[in-house]
């Protein structure tokens, strides 16, 4: 079914593949062999009708693709597929159809997508395929805004999370927001995400601390990046540019982040516009580099008592004693979270060092307080 929808990679890119040096990337991609379960597969959507009238331009990743194909592996096991693009159909809907099949097909197969995007609506449907596969979905956006429009309106890039928060089957069980710009956002969104408990974390906040974005970030099924939240000095080719946001180091360690775990089965890069400035496509293609790089250092499976490489820390305090887990190797800390109800049951959550400090300190970590409320 997939090959119905998409259009592959074009002859002269794959030639220009096959004769770089055998540490390319390039080199080792996969383009229409039979897809293997549990591989990285990429495609692209080429597809602008979903935002502002002014933005129905032609999107072409063949740039980023040529910068993508000649970085060097790293030290990869998952097999690598470019399936080509997704071309905009007669109608935006038919986009939308195919855009859901594909991403339904691939996600049965265990595979792990990276999806180059248009515009942010496409965000919707990239959510709407995990109700083929699971009943919750843990979603992150980095994002200088919410996308909060109105949810009457037809699907936008303005107003897809309202779609995801209120259209039925209603699958989202948790939200995190990476990277708003305050004076983007309306006092009244920040008031209903802390409704609605969902973790926010402005751009101030994260640049002081990139790292403290990655135990969010390691407990996401999806994660959905616009490139409007870089800077414009580190990157012009998006659709709405802003003088502030992440700097290109930072949003590489994003998309790092973002791979690093065991959960993360689609990864979508939305709002590049393609505007031929050699940097930009360089910057977008290590984002994906970044990604892959983390996607195949994160753990099949997590498991914390009795095993080699884990540490457990006891921390006993007035209201409520906490435990948590180090993972040595991987550098990544957990905390474990118990109910005092009849069912005494147990869940480990991400965290930080500085939580853990927190916790040294006699307080109990607000990161703590968060999951403790959304899970019981």
């Amino acid at each position: 079914m997939i090959s119905e929808f998409l259009l592959p990679v074009s002859i002269e890119l794959r030639a220009f593949s096959a004769q770089l040096d055998t540490f390319s990337i390039g080199s080792s991609l996969r383009f229409d062999e039979e897809i293997q379960e549990k591989s990285i597969v990429i495609f692209g959507i080429k597809e602008s009708r979903g935002g502002d009238s002014d933005y129905n331009s032609e999107i072409d990743f063949d740039f980023v693709r040529r910068q993508f194909y000649q970085l060097k592996k790293g030290n990869w096991h998952l097999p690598i597929y470019d399936l080509g693009d997704l071309n905009a159909g007669s109608e935006l809907e038919d986009t939308y159809f195919a855009a859901l099949k594909i991403q339904e097909e691939l996600l049965k197969k265990k595979c792990t997508l990276l999806i180059l995007g248009g515009t942010s609506d496409f965000a919707y449907w990239q959510y709407r395929a995990f109700d083929s596969v699971t009943h919750t979905v843990n979603l992150t956006s980095i994002d200088n805004r919410f996308r909060l429009g109105n949810d009457i309106s037809e699907l936008s890039s303005e107003n897809y999370l309202s779609k995801i928060i209120t259209k039925e089957p209603q699958q989202l069980f948790d939200y995190t927001h990476l990277g708003h710009q305050t004076y983007f956002v309306a006092q009244e969104e920040l008031d209903l995400m802390e409704h609605l408990n969902f973790e926010v974390k402005r751009l101030g906040k994260l640049t002081e601390s990139i790292s403290e974005a990655e135990p969010e970030l390691r407990n996401s099924n999806l994660v959905v990046m616009n490139l409007d939240a870089v800077q414009y000095s580190d990157f012009r080719s998006n659709k709405e540019s802003s003088a502030n946001g992440f700097n290109s180091r930072e949003i590489c360690a994003l998309a790092r982040y973002s791979g690093r775990n065991n959960k993360t089965q689609s990864f979508g890069v939305y709002n590049y516009k393609a505007k031929n400035i050699l940097v930009d496509d360089m910057l977008l293609a290590e984002i994906l580099w970044y990604f892959i790089e983390g996607k195949n250092y994160a753990p099949e499976k997590l498991e914390f008592k009795g095993e080699e490489g884990y540490e457990t820390y006891y921390v006993q305090m007035k209201e409520q004693d906490l435990i948590f887990y180090h993972d040595v190797n991987a550098q990544q800390w957990w905390m474990e979270l118990s109910s005092a109800d009849e069912k005494n049951r147990q869940y480990v959550t991400p965290c930080s060092f500085k939580d853990y400090e927190t916790a040294l300190s006699g307080q109990i970590p607000n990161r703590w307080w968060k999951s403790y409320k959304k899970l019981y």
